[in-house]
């Protein structure tokens, strides 16, 4: 079985390493490295500077030695705030600088939308209105139409948000009209609410930490077998490994 390498860039905040890692099939390795953050809340100013100062070149120059298939940008607010072509303008940056592949969180979560049918989706958010509200227009802008978005207003402390309370705010999230259920940022832990949200909720759940390893899993054609992963995104897009 061939092995992968698949690259994480992750903000300076970022605790939730070991939630990646339960997404990511055996055959996958993921190698991290700490963009460099300026300490105070979580808004549109700190989400730009991420990327207008010149350290996603930096992270990304880093692993040009060990060559992965595939490089994340593991940010949700960073890679929405500026719409589609912000988005596809952080991966051309990172192509650029380690000549892999590259994928966005904000750019996962559409792609794992439109494989799942999703063309109206509920959105949990754990930031401030005014970054949830660029989340929303994100998704439209992709086509993706949005029934609901919940903000969880917090400025900081969104690693530390229990699973129960994601289930609680995740059920009260949806719409009856939603085909599914978005949960974005990834600092909030999600992997063990997303199968509970899908059981009681009878509809696909994409959350951002997910949806990261699912595309980078895709985009380097990584096989995994049919009953493999956490939520149904893993089922619908399979590349089996007989």
């Amino acid at each position: 079985m061939t092995d992968f390498r698949i690259g994480i860039i992750y903000p300076g905040d970022g605790a939730l390493d070991r939630e990646f890692w339960s997404f990511a099939p055996e055959n996958v390795s993921l190698h991290f490295t700490r963009q460099p953050q300026a300490e105070g809340p979580v808004g549109l100013a700190g989400m730009k500077a991420l990327v207008d100062d010149g350290s996603l070149e930096v992270c990304a120059t880093s692993f040009k030695l060990i060559a992965p298939s595939v490089v994340a940008f593991a940010c949700t607010s960073a890679s929405f705030i500026r719409g589609l072509n912000g988005e596809a303008d952080l991966r051309k940056r990172i192509e650029l600088m380690c000549g892999s592949v590259a994928t966005t969180t904000s750019g996962a979560i559409l792609a794992a939308c439109r494989a799942m049918g999703i063309n109206k989706a509920a959105v949990l958010a754990p930031y401030v209105e005014e970054v949830s509200i660029k989340l929303g227009e994100f998704l439209e802008e992709g086509g993706i139409a949005v029934s609901r978005v919940c903000p969880m207003g917090l400025i900081d402390g969104i690693a530390d948000v229990s699973v129960d309370e994601v289930v609680r705010l995740g059920l009260a999230a949806d719409t009856p009209d939603s085909k599914g259920l978005v949960i974005s940022c990834t600092n909030l832990v999600t992997v063990d609410a997303i199968d509970i949200l899908e059981k009681a909720l009878g509809k696909p759940v994409v959350t951002a930490n997910q949806a990261t390893v699912w595309h980078a899993c895709l985009l380097a054609r990584v096989e995994w077998p049919g009953d493999f992963g956490v939520g149904g995104i893993w089922r619908k897009a399979v590349i089996s490994s007989k």
